[in-house]
């Protein structure tokens, strides 16, 4: 069985292409003739070229075998790591991180009301530590709640 992968192709001159190859169950490629001709005509020209799949986040460097079937070099492949994409996730949210984000926050503030009905019901006897943990509650529900209406308001 054999399913797509993204491929890019980038030749010296500048040219970039990406297309999606078939990728065999034994680490082959297959490219398709639309991208084997532009790697065809960059070595009939005498350039440079780099083939890369990208596979779970990682650029793999493909390595020719015959005609339009090249293997994936896996021990050659680069990629960020995990910490930096969470760095980027956080530093650099794309518009649907965000509205997840404003949805999580949406939730925590609901956690923060009902904590708040909960406390309050459960109290034997108001004094000041318990005003001050209810009114805790509830400032940390506006504020999700406001946090969570910034974030999730997308595009209009």
């Amino acid at each position: 069985m054999s399913r797509l992968i993204k491929v890019t192709f980038n030749s010296t001159s500048g040219e970039e292409t990406t297309a999606f190859a078939t990728l065999h169950t034994d680490d082959t490629v297959e490219l398709p003739k639309r991208m084997a001709a532009r790697v065809t005509a960059a070595v009939d020209a005498g350039e440079g070229y780099a083939l890369v799949a990208h596979q779970r986040g990682s650029s793999v460097p493909l390595v020719h075998m015959v005609d339009a079937v090249y293997r994936l070099d896996t021990e050659h492949a680069t990629g960020d790591g995990w910490l930096s994409r969470l760095a980027d996730a956080l530093t650099n949210p794309t518009k649907d991180q965000m509205q997840a984000y404003g949805r999580y926050y949406h939730t925590l503030s609901a956690a923060c009301s009902v904590g708040f009905a909960g406390y309050v019901a459960g109290v034997q006897s108001i004094n000041a530590t318990v005003v001050i943990n209810a009114a805790c509650l509830l400032l940390g529900a506006a504020v999700l709640f406001a946090l969570g209406a910034v974030l999730a308001k997308g595009e209009k």
